[in-house]
């Protein structure tokens, strides 16, 4: 692929979408710490300079693509969920459920505290810090529509504790070292289990420390 700068927004906007998808590529491939700005560029045929057009820095590559897993999940939980909450074990399962859907969006965000916004640019960091809130704002809105007896303190509480846990949870899930190739050792590998079976259970605890 031999790049040309783009001439107008919309062309801007593919070729945002192409570096994009160039970094969640080469993070499929090797994980975060191991993608380069200079190997973004390498993979569409792009020079790093004209990498420089679009986006400052690594990191603001992969806050990118992370506001665009997490615009993603906020949608599938507004597709999958709607009404009152009549059975609480099949909310749980559902929820935790729709949490594995998108793993790659529990992974840099476990991460983005520590490690992404560190290096990442001022501008960049604010825009994501303000969609991020958006974000917030679309869950506890949801939330309080599947439990209306909530208020909107408890909500906020259910969508912060809730999503602060599923992140601390998934780098210790069996789904994650099998998806990034980490070796699992039966016989000593204390703590690491499925995420769905361990985030239902803290759901259930959750819902009814929130009702007392």
């Amino acid at each position: 692929m031999n790049f040309i700068r783009a001439r107008g927004e919309e062309q801007k906007k593919i070729r945002i979408q192409q570096i994009v998808d160039a970094a969640a590529s080469l993070y499929a491939e090797v994980g975060y710490d191991k993608v380069t700005f200079s190997q973004i560029g390498r993979k569409l045929s792009f020079s790093r300079l004209n990498l420089y057009n679009y986006f400052r820095c690594k990191e603001d590559i992969f806050l990118t693509l992370l506001l665009q897993d997490i615009r993603c999940m906020v949608e599938d939980a507004e597709n999958t969920f709607s009404g009152a909450v009549t059975d609480r074990d099949a909310f749980c399962l559902a929820w935790a459920e729709l949490n594995l859907r998108h793993q790659r969006m529990l992974s840099l965000f476990s991460i983005t505290n520590t490690v992404i916004l560190k290096d990442a640019s001022t501008e960049m960091h604010r825009r994501f810090r303000m969609e991020m809130r958006q974000a917030t704002n679309k869950l506890k809105a949801l939330v309080q529509e599947l439990f209306p007896q909530f208020s909107p303190e408890q909500a906020a509480l259910f969508v912060e504790c809730e999503s602060s846990y599923a992140l601390t949870l998934y780098p210790a899930s069996l789904e994650y070292k099998n998806r990034m190739h980490i070796e699992i050792f039966r016989d000593a590998d204390w703590g690491t289990r499925d995420f769905v079976s361990q985030h239902v259970t803290f759901l259930k605890v959750l819902l009814n420390g929130l009702e007392k």
